[in-house]
């Protein structure tokens, strides 16, 4: 039977400790099968000669030296093994500069959350960047036999599958994209576009998060390929199998290539929604349930104005911090109720700062939160990052504000459970993302809610999970307006209503869970047949919890 690799920018290695980002974190939950090879950089940036030369082609041919392979046996509950070799690198200076830093988040981060305004390159970030996506193809090749399978994440890779098949690899290469993809009228502001989606065409997948990215990955592969395309085909994916969340798929597209190197080829397109594992997130929380720690002042008929906000976020432009903070402002200012009463919980974790973009948000970031906080405060507050025993107990999850200010700040990763238990304790999640491919915050907030009173999702409609969560308060996060009354209509709603909105979020949780995301890719991946076998092991009925 063929191996599944993994290739993605981080790799959660195990026991590696809370990480922000949920990327990895999902990929180690679904990482079930008979044999996993995961590769992807360990975050570790060291000083090369090469780096020092002047000649860029000596740079290019840097060969990535292996740091880690290291095989992990796991066991699910029905007695399948799973072993997972991790294979983990390095970045020179030079990778981390023009490959990482420069073309992947300084020119396709902005480009794909249609931020072009802020894209920003010099000549040799592209070259970095192809540089580094054909050093991953060679590693591949080293590593894998020709009936493995392999499964590529986010755009940090778009030119992977191209440089495999510049080696001679014909193995199946799926690619899934966790960001947006971006209409065509963004595409079309950047130079080398023509080049990356000819790269991309080589895949024989190509996952979206929603059906409006597919819609968008469409128009711009017909753009850019419309010499190179054969047909153009919709087609049913439905398959003869008992399948996790629906008896028929949506429609998939199918393009039929004939690329200079790739003749004749078929590449499959469509949107596979990523979710989460709900079951394990409710274990998580049960004891809390059980002994009803959480106040029950929701019950009320007339909520009081003493409520609890969470919001997490990395500190990007594209989760809209700042636009939250101007609405919450507002808010206070027209609802003087809630002031010295509403308390909005913000963990943010700082990202990219070597950066000169997220540098300038990253400070603003925190001085908007001492503003808003010297402006509602009596006293004289100061941003407050808090300890890390903050989180630490369930008390201090629950009544971790000593003396009341509009918002609390934290930089602090949390464990997983730990997160879990403070969404519990909060009345209202809030998303407010500008662009978000998903954003699992926003259902793993729902599943960890108590079902006797849950609180209540607070949810921007640019975010992907929009498309899935209809039944959150959905709001515009560029229109203060509609947050104010959102957040409103939020801190205000019945108990009866809560739970009406809580059950159908969570049905379409435990529906479109995380195993079902892996089933759907790598049914279509595997061309289906032999995935049937091995999703069997994948106990997509039973959701099995993480083994720690």
């Amino acid at each position: 039977m063929s191996r599944l690799a993994v290739l993605s920018n981080r790799v959660k290695m195990p026991d590696s400790g809370p990480m922000a980002g949920g990327l990895a974190v999902a990929l180690q939950d679904v990482l079930v099968g008979s044999s996993v090879i995961w590769m992807g950089w360990n975050g570790k940036v060291v000083d090369n000669k090469a780096d020092d030369t002047d000649d860029f082609c000596s740079y290019t041919d840097h060969e990535f030296d292996i740091s880690e392979d290291i095989a992990l046996a796991t066991t699910g509950t029905n007695g399948a093994s799973t072993t997972v070799t991790y294979l983990t690198t390095t970045l020179t200076t030079k990778q981390y500069r023009h490959f990482y830093c420069g073309f992947a988040n300084n020119v396709l981060w902005p480009l794909l959350h249609e931020q072009a305004d802020l894209i920003s390159q010099t000549p040799e970030d592209y070259a970095g960047y192809e540089s580094v996506n054909r050093l991953f193809a060679r590693q591949l090749k080293k590593v894998l036999h020709p009936e493995d399978v392999i499964w590529i994440h986010d755009y940090h890779f778009l030119s992977v599958a191209y440089y495999c098949r510049q080696l001679g690899m014909r193995n199946r290469i799926g690619f899934f994209l966790h960001i947006p993809f971006a209409p065509l009228i963004f595409w079309q502001q950047l130079n080398q576009s023509a080049e990356l989606i000819e790269h991309l065409a080589h895949y024989d997948v190509l996952g979206m998060q929603t059906q409006q990215n597919k819609t968008n990955c469409l128009a711009v592969f017909r753009h850019y390929l419309k010499a190179s395309l054969l047909s153009d085909l919709p087609i049913n994916t439905s398959y003869m199998i008992q399948s996790l969340t629906k008896d028929t798929r949506s429609p998939s597209a199918q393009l039929m290539l004939n690329l200079p190197s790739y003749p004749t080829h078929c590449l499959t397109i469509n949107a596979y929604p990523i979710g989460i594992n709900a079951a394990r997130i409710q274990q998580q929380t049960m004891d809390l349930s059980i002994q009803s720690i959480k106040p029950n002042p929701k019950r009320n008929r007339i909520k009081p104005a003493a409520q609890q906000i969470i919001a997490v976020d990395r500190i990007d432009y594209s989760k809209g911090l700042l636009e939250r903070f101007s609405a919450y402002r507002h808010f206070l200012q027209h609802y003087p109720v809630y002031q010295n009463q509403l308390k909005l919980i913000q963990i943010a974790c700082p990202s990219r700062l070597d950066l000169p973009t997220y540098q300038c948000l990253y400070n603003t970031v925190k001085q908007t939160v001492t503003d808003i906080n010297q402006q509602f405060s009596p006293d004289v507050c100061q941003t407050t990052t808090l300890p890390r025993s903050t989180f630490s107990t369930d008390s201090n999850a629950s009544n971790f504000i000593e003396n009341w200010q509009a918002i609390t700040y934290s930089e602090q990763v949390l464990s997983h459970e730990t997160l879990m238990r403070v969404f519990w304790h909060s009345d209202i999640g809030w998303v407010n993302s500008l662009k978000d491919g998903m954003n699992l915050v926003a259902k793993e907030y729902i599943a960890a809610q108590n079902p006797d009173d849950p609180g209540v999702l607070l949810l921007s409609q640019y975010a992907g999970a929009a498309e899935q969560m209809q039944a959150a308060i959905i709001i515009d996060p560029r229109q203060p307006k509609s947050i104010i009354q959102g957040l409103k209509k939020a801190l205000e709603m019945p108990l009866m209503q809560r739970k009406e909105r809580y059950q159908e979020l969570l049905y379409g949780l435990q529906q479109d869970n995380l195993h079902a995301w892996q089933q759907d890719f790598l049914d279509d991946l595997y061309g289906n047949k032999e995935h049937q076998v091995a999703s069997a092991r994948l106990e997509t009925r039973q959701m099995p919890e993480r083994q720690e």
